[in-house]
């Protein structure tokens, strides 16, 4: 798997008992042909659960976001849902209290975890 940094949500942000927002990735409405891939994975973080929320909007600022996903599992790996409108962004609510997460958008996951 390889991350490219203009396609990274979360690059090794600390993680705390809170929800965090990522950055805004600017991917252009539509969908592609191959689906990318949403990788979440945390590194160092101990015993403790995520809620990553993958949400759409056509306009940088998120006026009028709309959810394409919710997901409870870590480390996490599926195909970007339909609908994209053009900007994404995670939420990801966390009862860790230490380590880091790294999320972003990949064309081919890790398969041998």
């Amino acid at each position: 798997m390889i991350l490219d940094g203009e396609n990274l949500f979360f690059d090794g942000k600390a993680l705390s008992a809170a929800t965090i927002e990522s950055d805004v990735l600017a991917v252009g409405a539509g969908e592609a042909g191959d689906p990318v891939i949403l990788v979440v994975r945390v590194k160092d973080a101990g015993t403790g659960t995520l809620k990553t929320v993958l949400e759409t909007s056509a306009t940088a600022d998120f006026g009028a976001a709309k959810t394409l996903g919710t997901f409870d599992a870590v480390p996490l790996s599926v195909h970007l849902p339909r609908a994209n409108q053009g900007f994404l962004r995670l939420k990801a609510t966390s009862t860790y209290t230490k380590g880091t997460i790294t999320a972003g958008l990949v064309l081919d996951d890790n398969i041998n975890r």
